[in-house]
């Protein structure tokens, strides 16, 4: 990620009538840029042999202009104090946006055109949310970009917001639908096609809201999902797993234990994966999980412990797990499965079912202490106004699986 501030008196900007120069700051990010005009009051073309093109400022000992660079420094801080909230966005933001957030612009965005409307949706509302997670921006993106391309291609690009309709909805799910082998699109299934329409549907609802269209046209679209068995991981090809001989093969030991772990926890790799020793605190984890920014709290049973001590101090950055990819993970434990003798696709998302369903299997009913454990959202259940998960509760937890999964693999 490429990124630089640049400031400096643009003399080809310099007035006719005053002869005098105004100063502008330039953004380059990724190869693109974009510049502005800073509200300073021009200076002279004398002052020019006062400005120096290393530090960006005008040179100290000149007091007249020490309000320009200090003027100067709060732009600079404010740049870095951008980076910083928005260091994990930075791929979704233009230089434009930086440029207007430091000169306290207001986008200029065409809100009666359907196109343009919808990708100030994403600047305005999507990107500054911090109360979504990065994933889930990312999918935002992902379906705008899908909605933007229909409207390209089916030249909608200056329909207005009052003129979409339930048609041009029912034409997008088609769009999703159908391969474009010119574009290089694939035809996405029933499921990825609702999740697309999921992340449209709340465009509309804000533009009902403020009263610019009567109706959301996408209410009630949506595809039918094809029901495909994915076989779930058994106790017995649990046990499997565990017992594996990988003495002979001890390049893929770490991804059975990553593997282990996760079917331990629940969690999901890219939550485990970046685990350090900082995040154990008195037996027990608690994170937001990268997906849904929900949280997650569960103490560690003997068979998680172990995984952990056995890399204690042995990887770098203080990580408890080895650091590998999630396709490699997925790609080992498909060799990992065949040595064991099992016949279907073993992944690091059948580690999560598994533990779920270790969940019921160890007794363990109650919809909150689950969803603590799974990192599920509580927001829709009633019982948390009334029920507190304490750590006794989750300790007890802890107990019913560590029993369950040492009678699994005893």
């Amino acid at each position: 990620m490429s990124i630089s501030l640049k400031f400096y008196p643009n003399v080809h900007k310099k007035s006719v009538k005053t002869n005098r120069i105004p100063i502008y700051l330039w953004i380059l990010l990724n190869g693109k840029k974009a510049e502005g005009r800073i509200s300073l009051v021009p200076v002279s073309s004398a002052a020019l042999e006062y400005w120096d093109k290393e530090t960006q400022r005008f040179k100290k000992q000149f007091e007249q202009y020490k309000a320009y660079n200090l003027m100067l420094n709060t732009l600079e801080n404010e740049f870095h104090n951008y980076l910083r909230e928005y260091h994990n966005e930075l791929a979704y933001i233009k230089p434009k946006d930086i440029r207007d957030h430091l000169l306290n612009r207001k986008s200029e965005v065409d809100n009666s055109n359907l196109l343009e409307a919808i990708r100030g949706y994403y600047t305005n509302d999507i990107l500054p949310d911090r109360d979504k997670a990065l994933g889930t921006k990312k999918n935002y993106k992902k379906s705008i970009n899908h909605f933007c391309s229909f409207l390209s291609i089916h030249k909608l690009e200056d329909l207005r917001v009052e003129e979409f309709r339930r048609k041009h909805a029912n034409w997008f799910l088609n769009y999703l639908k159908q391969p474009n082998h010119e574009i290089g699109k694939i035809g996405l299934k029933g499921q990825s096609i609702n999740s697309v329409i999921k992340n449209i549907k709340p465009f509309f609802v804000k533009l009902q809201h403020e009263e610019r269209i009567n109706s959301n046209p996408f209410m009630g679209v949506r595809a039918t999902p094809k029901k495909s068995f994915k076989p779930r991981l058994t106790n017995e090809d649990f046990r499997r797993i565990v017992e594996l001989d990988l003495s002979q093969k001890p390049k893929l030991q770490p991804y059975r234990d990553i593997f282990l772990f996760l079917c331990y926890t629940g969690l999901s790799h890219c939550d485990a994966i970046n685990l350090t020793t900082t995040d154990i605190k008195n037996g027990y984890i608690q994170l937001y999980r990268k997906k849904s920014n929900v949280s997650v709290k569960q103490f560690l049973t003997k068979q998680t412990k172990n995984i952990v001590k056995k890399y204690s101090g042995n990887i770098p950055e203080d990580r408890i797990l080895p650091k590998r990819s999630l396709d490699k993970t997925n790609l080992n434990l498909k060799l990992i499965a065949i040595l064991a003798g099992i016949d279907y696709n073993v992944t690091s998302y059948s580690a999560r079912r598994f533990f779920r369903q270790s969940i019921h299997e160890s007794g363990i009913r109650e919809s909150l202490v689950v969803k603590t454990l799974m990192g599920h959202t509580q927001s829709q259940d009633m019982d948390s106004h009334y029920l507190f998960v304490n750590d006794q509760i989750l300790k007890d937890a802890k107990k019913k699986l560590q029993k369950h999964f040492k009678h699994l693999i005893k």
